[in-house]
């Protein structure tokens, strides 16, 4: 099989996030031809940072980046000069109400990092397409052996490629696409806010009082809303960087709580409104202190968690014929619980490029690409809506001090569970 012309990618990824780019360095290491559109003007468009913990699947995404690209991933450790130990390598909970440490849910060979850091990372050596963003797609050549796609973009250009991996996140266009049902594939409201800040205290004795309830990152359960902290940065993530002094340390916190807004609110509007918050004063020392001590002008964004539970594609029609499929937060966005989102999202890519290479090996077989990608869907949605559902029971329990041992993470740990 060829791509329709000559030029032209055989493998399409929509969304220039960590899915997409990690997919997209398995493909090249493959031997695929493979290029990102995304709808964003360039990689630094949204500046919004966060942390994402790899534990189960970190192996699995090392085994698909090249030697040099792997070599670079401490670069996007959030403290890269921690010395990992057993502690270090878990995430500890407190009760929210008295601060009394409940349980350690161990992970070992975990490393939480900086998204924008390990996206920095990625992205190096891959052919991004910046402001294209998803129209439509749909088939070109029909009557060739071989048809391809024709992916159609809201700035009127068009291209052409042999499969298409829609990786655009929790509100993913693509979604649609292969659901064929806007509205069956549209994300679910969860009912519940979550708070995100990035803090620069300059005040070593403030930065202990997150490092002391972790090296890492730590929470509080068992309330009327949940906290976290955590460190974001510690060294500027060059090479051979040492860790800079506590009170210039970056660190984080989080909150969620039950409600609901109809827009996001961010900056000095949503620090005001957290520090002001009954259920913010309640929570335990040191996470209540933590909002409170926010400086003025921090980063800050108030929004509403949603998730989607996948449901089976529309056929062969919608997939054009098994070529167009999803992976990570387009596939199954689900809540931040027990932080399995990404370590599913490195599984579809694993699992995805093993679909392609198997249908290569098939010499472009028909019936072969049709069965590898139903047997790829199939797969990823039964798993997807698995660890969709316990995130959201997840988060259920972790409001009732008397539920909070009925966790997933408290019984089983953060491994894997779907």
């Amino acid at each position: 099989m060829t791509s329709s012309t000559g030029s032209s990618p055989k493998v399409a990824i929509v969304g220039a996030g960590l899915t997409g780019l990690l997919a997209a360095h398995g493909l090249k290491k493959n031997g695929f031809d493979v290029v990102i559109f995304d709808g964003e003007a360039h990689i630094d468009a949204r500046p919004r940072d966060w942390t994402i913990v790899l534990h189960w699947a970190l192996p699995v995404m090392q085994a698909l980046l090249p030697d040099d690209v792997a070599a670079k991933l401490p670069r996007s450790i959030c403290n890269p000069d921690l010395e990992f130990d057993a502690n270090a390598e878990s995430f500890p909970v407190y009760n929210g109400i008295t601060g009394d440490l409940m349980f350690a849910s161990p992970m070992p060979g975990s490393r939480r990092i900086s998204r924008q850091r390990l996206r920095a990372v990625l992205a190096e050596g891959i052919d991004i397409q910046w402001g294209k963003r998803v129209r439509g797609i749909a088939a070109h050549n029909a009557g060739s052996p071989s048809p391809a796609l024709t992916l159609a973009f809201e700035d009127g250009s068009t291209i052409a490629a042999d499969f298409v991996l829609g990786a655009d996140g929790a509100n993913s266009r693509v979604r649609g696409i292969v659901v064929d049902d806007v509205d069956k594939a549209r994300s679910t409201p969860s009912g519940l806010l979550f708070a995100t800040a990035i803090v620069n205290y300059g005040d070593p004795a403030k930065v202990k009082t997150v490092t002391d309830k972790h090296p890492v990152a730590a929470a509080a359960m068992g309330m009327s809303a949940v906290g976290g902290c955590g460190v974001l940065y510690v060294n500027d993530g060059s090479e051979g960087a040492k860790a800079r002094e506590p009170a210039d340390w970056t660190t984080f916190w989080v909150k969620i709580w039950k409600g609901q807004l109809d827009k996001t609110i961010q900056g000095q509007d949503a620090i005001e409104m957290l520090k002001n918050s009954d259920s913010s004063k309640q929570l335990a020392a040191p996470f209540n202190l933590q909002i409170e001590w926010t400086p003025e002008g921090s980063v800050c964004y108030i929004d509403e968690m949603k998730y989607w539970v996948p449901v089976p594609f529309g056929g062969l029609e919608a997939t054009h014929d098994g070529r167009v499929t999803l992976a990570g937060d387009s596939a199954h966005p689900m809540l931040i619980y027990r932080g399995q989102g990404f370590q599913h999202a490195i599984t579809d890519v694993d699992n995805y490029i093993k679909a392609l290479v198997a249908t290569r090996n098939a010499n472009w077989d028909e019936a072969a690409r049709r069965r590898e990608f139903a047997a790829y869907d199939a797969e990823m949605i039964e798993r997807g809506a698995k660890a969709v559902t316990q995130s959201v029971q997840e988060a259920a329990l972790s409001f009732d001090v008397e539920k909070v041992s009925k966790m997933l993470m408290a019984k089983q740990g953060h491994g894997r569970s779907a």
